[in-house]
């Protein structure tokens, strides 16, 4: 798998390095990408970026999100805070990011 992919972001084509991901937000038609530097919105929808970012690194914590496990600074209670950004975990979303934290909790 590539460590990156390309987006049409307006009139641009924007090349988006998987491991700078933060997160994702999707935004009916669109998505907006949280990168470490910048944020791009691109017509995508989140199916469609799921497919393309690695199981292992990624999960959708919401209907709306998908997060980089690497950039997890804490869970508290249903929050999820990701350097400066706090998100919602939805209850249907729970569990399965609980099952892959306890599989890494010491």
């Amino acid at each position: 798998m590539n460590d990156y992919f390309f987006v049409k972001s307006g009139y641009k084509i924007q090349k988006i390095l998987i491991n700078e991901i933060i997160y994702v937000e999707s935004m009916g038609d669109y998505i907006r990408f949280y990168l470490e530097d910048k944020k791009v919105v691109a017509l995508l929808n989140l199916s469609k970026v799921i497919d393309l970012l690695p199981k292992d690194s990624f999960i959708q914590v919401h209907r709306s999100y998908i997060i980089n496990l690497d950039k997890i600074n804490f869970i508290q209670n249903n929050i999820i805070s990701l350097g400066q950004y706090q998100l919602p975990i939805s209850k249907s979303r729970k569990k399965e990011l609980m099952d892959f934290i306890n599989s890494k909790l010491l």
